[in-house]
Protein backbone atom coordinates (compact mmCIF):
# COMPACT_ATOMS: atom_id res chain seq x y z
CA UNK A 1 0.00 0.00 0.00
CA UNK A 2 1.04 3.88 -0.41
CA UNK A 3 4.00 4.73 2.29
CA UNK A 4 1.46 6.44 4.27
CA UNK A 5 3.42 4.59 7.37
CA UNK A 6 7.00 4.72 5.67
CA UNK A 7 8.12 1.43 7.62
CA UNK A 8 11.85 0.41 6.36
CA UNK A 9 11.97 -3.46 5.87
CA UNK A 10 15.90 -4.45 5.96
CA UNK A 11 17.03 -7.73 7.24
CA UNK A 12 19.82 -10.01 6.86
CA UNK A 13 19.67 -11.47 3.01
CA UNK A 14 18.03 -14.57 3.63
CA UNK A 15 14.91 -12.77 5.09
CA UNK A 16 14.71 -9.99 2.37
CA UNK A 17 12.29 -11.98 0.00
CA UNK A 18 9.86 -12.25 2.83
CA UNK A 19 9.97 -8.77 4.49
CA UNK A 20 9.69 -7.50 0.98
CA UNK A 21 5.93 -8.17 1.18
CA UNK A 22 5.17 -7.30 4.27
CA UNK A 23 5.38 -4.02 2.36
CA UNK A 24 1.67 -4.36 1.34
CA UNK A 25 -0.08 -4.89 4.72
CA UNK A 26 0.56 -1.41 5.35
CA UNK A 27 -2.53 1.43 5.69
CA UNK A 28 -2.14 3.42 8.68
CA UNK A 29 -1.91 7.19 8.04
CA UNK A 30 0.88 8.59 9.94
CA UNK A 31 4.75 8.39 8.67
CA UNK A 32 7.52 6.11 10.96
CA UNK A 33 10.47 4.69 10.28
CA UNK A 34 12.97 1.60 11.95
CA UNK A 35 9.44 -0.05 13.23
CA UNK A 36 11.28 -3.43 12.02
CA UNK A 37 14.62 -4.38 12.94
CA UNK A 38 17.47 -2.39 10.41
CA UNK A 39 20.16 -4.39 11.09
CA UNK A 40 22.75 -5.93 8.28
CA UNK A 41 25.90 -6.91 7.59
CA UNK A 42 28.10 -5.29 4.57
CA UNK A 43 27.37 -7.07 1.00
CA UNK A 44 24.06 -8.19 2.77
CA UNK A 45 20.65 -7.94 0.44
CA UNK A 46 17.98 -5.35 2.31
CA UNK A 47 14.62 -3.89 0.73
CA UNK A 48 12.66 -0.45 1.85
CA UNK A 49 9.91 0.92 1.63
CA UNK A 50 10.33 4.36 0.38
CA UNK A 51 7.20 5.92 -0.63
CA UNK A 52 3.82 5.38 -2.97
CA UNK A 53 5.06 6.73 -6.60
CA UNK A 54 4.30 4.91 -9.98
CA UNK A 55 6.90 6.71 -11.40
CA UNK A 56 9.64 6.05 -9.69
CA UNK A 57 12.92 3.80 -11.51
CA UNK A 58 15.85 2.47 -10.45
CA UNK A 59 17.88 5.01 -12.69
CA UNK A 60 16.13 8.05 -11.52
CA UNK A 61 15.92 7.44 -7.36
CA UNK A 62 19.16 9.03 -5.50
CA UNK A 63 20.05 6.67 -2.41
CA UNK A 64 22.99 7.41 -0.23
CA UNK A 65 24.53 5.63 2.74
CA UNK A 66 26.06 7.45 5.34
CA UNK A 67 27.98 4.97 7.72
CA UNK A 68 29.44 5.25 11.58
CA UNK A 69 32.52 7.41 10.27
CA UNK A 70 30.45 9.78 8.04
CA UNK A 71 31.84 8.60 4.65
CA UNK A 72 29.24 8.82 2.14
CA UNK A 73 28.29 5.82 0.06
CA UNK A 74 26.69 6.90 -3.51
CA UNK A 75 24.31 3.49 -3.92
CA UNK A 76 22.98 4.18 -7.30
CA UNK A 77 26.49 5.44 -8.34
CA UNK A 78 28.07 2.16 -7.07
CA UNK A 79 25.80 0.56 -8.63
CA UNK A 80 23.71 -1.20 -5.91
CA UNK A 81 20.34 -0.12 -6.27
CA UNK A 82 19.11 -3.56 -7.80
CA UNK A 83 15.52 -2.36 -8.34
CA UNK A 84 12.90 -0.24 -7.12
CA UNK A 85 9.25 -1.53 -8.27
CA UNK A 86 5.72 -1.16 -6.42
CA UNK A 87 3.43 -3.68 -5.04
CA UNK A 88 -0.29 -3.56 -4.91
CA UNK A 89 -2.30 -4.81 -2.11
CA UNK A 90 -4.52 -8.30 -2.34
CA UNK A 91 -8.18 -6.91 -3.36
CA UNK A 92 -9.55 -8.87 -0.14
CA UNK A 93 -7.42 -6.44 2.15
CA UNK A 94 -9.34 -5.00 4.70
CA UNK A 95 -7.42 -2.11 4.54
CA UNK A 96 -7.79 -1.32 1.00
CA UNK A 97 -11.55 -1.20 1.86
CA UNK A 98 -11.75 0.12 5.58
CA UNK A 99 -8.43 2.10 6.01
CA UNK A 100 -9.43 5.97 6.72
CA UNK A 101 -10.66 8.10 4.19
CA UNK A 102 -6.94 9.97 4.03
CA UNK A 103 -4.73 6.77 3.84
CA UNK A 104 -7.36 5.80 0.63
CA UNK A 105 -7.75 8.95 -1.14
CA UNK A 106 -4.33 10.28 -0.81
CA UNK A 107 -2.65 8.27 -4.02
CA UNK A 108 -5.78 8.73 -6.36
CA UNK A 109 -4.97 12.85 -5.88
CA UNK A 110 -1.07 12.29 -6.81
CA UNK A 111 -2.96 10.57 -9.90
CA UNK A 112 -2.34 6.81 -9.59
CA UNK A 113 -3.82 3.77 -7.50
CA UNK A 114 -2.79 2.58 -3.85
CA UNK A 115 0.71 1.09 -4.54
CA UNK A 116 4.00 0.75 -1.99
CA UNK A 117 7.19 1.90 -4.25
CA UNK A 118 9.85 -0.64 -2.46
CA UNK A 119 13.76 -0.74 -3.50
CA UNK A 120 15.94 -3.09 -3.22
CA UNK A 121 19.47 -2.06 -2.54
CA UNK A 122 22.95 -3.99 -1.88
CA UNK A 123 24.89 -2.75 1.17
CA UNK A 124 28.79 -1.87 0.05
CA UNK A 125 30.65 -5.40 1.16
CA UNK A 126 33.96 -3.55 1.76
CA UNK A 127 35.34 -0.48 3.90
CA UNK A 128 32.09 0.62 5.18
CA UNK A 129 32.50 1.25 8.46
CA UNK A 130 30.73 -1.06 10.97
CA UNK A 131 27.67 0.85 14.05
CA UNK A 132 24.77 3.15 13.11
CA UNK A 133 24.51 4.26 9.77
CA UNK A 134 21.94 6.57 7.63
CA UNK A 135 20.02 5.39 4.36
CA UNK A 136 18.63 8.72 2.94
CA UNK A 137 16.46 8.21 -0.49
CA UNK A 138 14.94 10.68 -2.68
CA UNK A 139 12.11 9.08 -5.53
CA UNK A 140 12.69 12.33 -7.62
CA UNK A 141 9.35 12.28 -8.64
CA UNK A 142 6.27 14.38 -8.16
CA UNK A 143 3.50 11.74 -7.55
CA UNK A 144 4.54 9.93 -3.91
CA UNK A 145 1.48 9.46 -2.24
CA UNK A 146 3.28 9.35 1.41
CA UNK A 147 2.88 12.93 2.43
CA UNK A 148 6.60 12.71 3.46
CA UNK A 149 9.03 15.51 2.35
CA UNK A 150 11.74 14.05 0.98
CA UNK A 151 14.89 12.54 1.46
CA UNK A 152 13.52 9.60 3.62
CA UNK A 153 15.92 8.99 6.30
CA UNK A 154 16.35 5.83 7.54
CA UNK A 155 18.43 4.39 10.31
CA UNK A 156 20.31 1.00 10.05
CA UNK A 157 22.87 -0.32 12.04
CA UNK A 158 25.74 -2.24 10.23
CA UNK A 159 27.01 -5.40 12.12
CA UNK A 160 29.58 -7.95 11.59
CA UNK A 161 28.92 -11.23 12.31
CA UNK A 162 32.09 -13.98 12.72
CA UNK A 163 31.87 -16.10 10.19
CA UNK A 164 28.90 -15.23 8.52
CA UNK A 165 29.47 -12.68 5.80
CA UNK A 166 27.22 -10.28 4.11
CA UNK A 167 26.18 -11.47 0.51
CA UNK A 168 24.59 -10.27 -2.57
CA UNK A 169 20.99 -12.53 -2.76
CA UNK A 170 20.39 -14.02 -5.83
CA UNK A 171 16.75 -14.79 -4.73
CA UNK A 172 17.21 -18.20 -5.92
CA UNK A 173 14.40 -20.26 -6.86
CA UNK A 174 13.45 -23.96 -8.21
CA UNK A 175 11.60 -23.50 -11.59
CA UNK A 176 9.29 -26.55 -13.13
CA UNK A 177 12.49 -27.73 -14.42
CA UNK A 178 13.89 -28.01 -10.42
CA UNK A 179 16.90 -25.65 -11.43
CA UNK A 180 17.68 -22.78 -9.88
CA UNK A 181 17.42 -19.59 -11.01
CA UNK A 182 17.80 -15.84 -9.79
CA UNK A 183 14.97 -12.95 -9.26
CA UNK A 184 14.49 -11.26 -12.02
CA UNK A 185 14.11 -8.21 -10.91
CA UNK A 186 13.05 -6.16 -14.59
CA UNK A 187 9.89 -8.53 -14.22
CA UNK A 188 8.63 -6.47 -11.18
CA UNK A 189 9.20 -3.58 -12.72
CA UNK A 190 7.01 -1.55 -15.09
CA UNK A 191 6.57 -2.39 -19.24
CA UNK A 192 6.44 0.39 -21.54
CA UNK A 193 3.29 1.47 -21.50
CA UNK A 194 0.95 4.28 -22.37
CA UNK A 195 -1.16 5.98 -19.63
CA UNK A 196 -4.94 7.19 -20.36
CA UNK A 197 -6.24 9.27 -18.06
CA UNK A 198 -8.82 11.91 -17.41
CA UNK A 199 -7.15 13.97 -14.23
CA UNK A 200 -9.07 16.33 -12.46
CA UNK A 201 -9.84 18.03 -15.00
CA UNK A 202 -11.54 15.00 -16.92
CA UNK A 203 -14.76 15.67 -19.14
CA UNK A 204 -15.23 19.02 -17.02
CA UNK A 205 -15.75 20.82 -20.93
CA UNK A 206 -19.16 19.63 -19.94
CA UNK A 207 -20.07 21.18 -17.04
CA UNK A 208 -21.97 19.10 -14.56
CA UNK A 209 -21.65 16.00 -16.68
CA UNK A 210 -20.98 12.55 -15.18
CA UNK A 211 -19.31 10.06 -17.27
CA UNK A 212 -21.18 7.24 -17.94
CA UNK A 213 -19.01 5.34 -20.84
CA UNK A 214 -16.79 6.27 -23.37
CA UNK A 215 -14.88 4.59 -26.48
CA UNK A 216 -11.24 5.50 -27.05
CA UNK A 217 -9.11 4.44 -30.01
CA UNK A 218 -5.69 4.27 -29.85
CA UNK A 219 -2.99 3.77 -32.98
CA UNK A 220 0.03 1.96 -33.02
CA UNK A 221 2.92 0.99 -35.82
CA UNK A 222 2.05 -2.22 -36.63
CA UNK A 223 5.45 -2.74 -38.04
CA UNK A 224 7.17 -2.28 -35.07
CA UNK A 225 4.92 -3.88 -32.60
CA UNK A 226 2.16 -7.03 -33.46
CA UNK A 227 -0.87 -5.88 -32.11
CA UNK A 228 -1.18 -9.50 -29.91
CA UNK A 229 1.71 -8.29 -28.17
CA UNK A 230 -0.43 -5.38 -26.91
CA UNK A 231 -2.48 -5.54 -23.15
CA UNK A 232 -4.71 -2.92 -21.32
CA UNK A 233 -4.37 -2.58 -17.75
CA UNK A 234 -6.89 -0.48 -15.63
CA UNK A 235 -6.64 1.18 -12.03
CA UNK A 236 -9.24 -0.43 -10.20
CA UNK A 237 -11.40 2.00 -8.38
CA UNK A 238 -13.97 0.07 -6.96
CA UNK A 239 -12.74 0.12 -3.27
CA UNK A 240 -12.79 4.49 -3.11
CA UNK A 241 -15.32 5.65 -1.21
CA UNK A 242 -15.17 9.29 -2.02
CA UNK A 243 -13.45 12.43 -0.28
CA UNK A 244 -13.07 13.19 3.27
CA UNK A 245 -15.94 15.79 2.91
CA UNK A 246 -18.22 14.31 -0.07
CA UNK A 247 -18.32 10.23 1.51
CA UNK A 248 -19.74 7.69 -0.78
CA UNK A 249 -20.91 4.15 -0.57
CA UNK A 250 -19.32 1.62 -1.85
CA UNK A 251 -19.78 1.04 -6.00
CA UNK A 252 -20.15 5.06 -6.92
CA UNK A 253 -17.11 4.36 -8.89
CA UNK A 254 -17.34 1.00 -10.71
CA UNK A 255 -16.74 0.41 -14.07
CA UNK A 256 -16.38 -2.25 -16.86
CA UNK A 257 -13.63 -2.44 -19.42
CA UNK A 258 -13.36 -4.23 -22.29
CA UNK A 259 -10.67 -3.84 -25.68
CA UNK A 260 -9.45 -5.25 -28.86
CA UNK A 261 -7.44 -4.68 -31.61
CA UNK A 262 -7.49 -5.15 -35.29
CA UNK A 263 -3.81 -5.22 -36.15
CA UNK A 264 -3.42 -1.46 -36.97
CA UNK A 265 -5.46 0.25 -34.18
CA UNK A 266 -6.61 -0.74 -30.02
CA UNK A 267 -10.25 -0.44 -29.68
CA UNK A 268 -11.09 0.48 -25.72
CA UNK A 269 -14.69 0.59 -24.69
CA UNK A 270 -15.85 1.75 -21.09
CA UNK A 271 -18.79 1.60 -19.38
CA UNK A 272 -19.78 2.88 -15.78
CA UNK A 273 -23.47 2.41 -15.00
CA UNK A 274 -23.35 4.39 -11.95
CA UNK A 275 -21.08 7.46 -13.11
CA UNK A 276 -17.24 7.62 -12.45
CA UNK A 277 -15.27 10.37 -11.33
CA UNK A 278 -12.92 11.50 -13.90
CA UNK A 279 -9.76 10.91 -11.61
CA UNK A 280 -10.71 6.86 -11.05
CA UNK A 281 -10.36 6.32 -14.55
CA UNK A 282 -6.66 4.97 -15.71
CA UNK A 283 -6.17 2.59 -18.71
CA UNK A 284 -2.48 1.99 -19.18
CA UNK A 285 -1.85 0.50 -22.77
CA UNK A 286 1.85 -1.64 -22.37
CA UNK A 287 3.81 -3.44 -24.77
CA UNK A 288 7.02 -5.65 -24.63
CA UNK A 289 10.30 -4.44 -24.24
CA UNK A 290 13.66 -4.74 -27.18
CA UNK A 291 11.07 -3.04 -29.77
CA UNK A 292 13.29 -2.55 -32.91
CA UNK A 293 11.93 1.44 -32.70
CA UNK A 294 8.88 3.64 -31.20
CA UNK A 295 5.71 1.70 -31.22
CA UNK A 296 3.81 5.03 -31.98
CA UNK A 297 1.18 4.75 -29.50
CA UNK A 298 -1.21 7.70 -29.99
CA UNK A 299 -4.55 8.53 -28.94
CA UNK A 300 -6.74 9.22 -31.70
CA UNK A 301 -9.80 9.56 -30.53
CA UNK A 302 -11.91 9.63 -27.64
CA UNK A 303 -16.10 9.83 -26.93
CA UNK A 304 -17.58 10.35 -23.58
CA UNK A 305 -21.17 9.82 -22.79
CA UNK A 306 -23.49 10.37 -20.18
CA UNK A 307 -25.66 8.19 -17.93
CA UNK A 308 -28.15 8.62 -20.28
CA UNK A 309 -26.04 8.35 -23.14
CA UNK A 310 -25.92 11.72 -24.32
CA UNK A 311 -22.54 12.58 -25.86
CA UNK A 312 -20.25 14.71 -23.50
CA UNK A 313 -17.08 16.15 -24.38
CA UNK A 314 -14.03 13.67 -22.87
CA UNK A 315 -10.12 15.26 -22.75
CA UNK A 316 -8.04 12.59 -21.64
CA UNK A 317 -4.68 13.04 -21.17
CA UNK A 318 -1.54 10.47 -22.83
CA UNK A 319 1.54 10.10 -21.60
CA UNK A 320 4.09 7.22 -22.93
CA UNK A 321 6.70 5.97 -20.96
CA UNK A 322 9.34 3.76 -22.41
Amino acid sequence: MTAKNNQPITKHSKFATSLLFLAVVVFQGCTAVNTFPTTARPGDTISVMVGGSENARKDTVSASLTDGNNVVWDLQALGLIRSVFSLRPDGRAYGLHYSDTVGISAPWKKGHEPIQTVMVIDVPNSGIAFGTASLSVNLNTSDDSSGVIPPYTIALNIVDVPGQPGISDTFLRQNFDTVNQPVNFPDLEPAPHAKISFGSSGFSATPGATLGAAELVVDFDETVVNGDDINVYVADSTTQRGSITTPAPFGKNQRMVSWRQDGTKLFISVVAPTGIEDKFLQIYVVHPRGLSGDPGLSLVSTTGYDLNGNVITAIPSFSYFP
